[in-house]
């Protein structure tokens, strides 16, 4: 399954990326941030990063978003992902 994770570089987010990853996903991940050490590590475990939030991240679509809790209305990717219809959760909800 391709796993897309917006706000990919937080300690949370980049945990459940090589979580994710070593469970057999495909995992790629967009955010405002990304820099070491944060992204080394998730480079390193052959996770595609993209800095920022454009739609065209999510194309293709990926199979589930797990959205980050600093992602709101107004982003450009959120606003694809809802007006695509794409399949999407929170972290934690991915982790129950």
């Amino acid at each position: 399954m391709h796993l897309h994770i917006l706000g990919i570089c937080g300690t949370f987010m980049g945990s459940l990326a090589l979580l994710a990853r070593d469970l057999g996903h495909k995992v790629t991940g967009s955010d405002s941030n990304v820099y070491p050490p944060m992204s080394t590590q998730l480079e390193n475990a052959g996770i595609e990063l993209m800095q920022g939030y454009d739609r065209s991240h999510l194309q293709p679509h990926p199979d589930l978003v797990i959205v980050g809790n600093a992602m709101k209305r107004g982003i450009d990717a959120v606003e694809y992902m809802l007006n695509e219809g794409l399949p999407y959760i929170s972290g934690p909800q991915f982790l129950a």
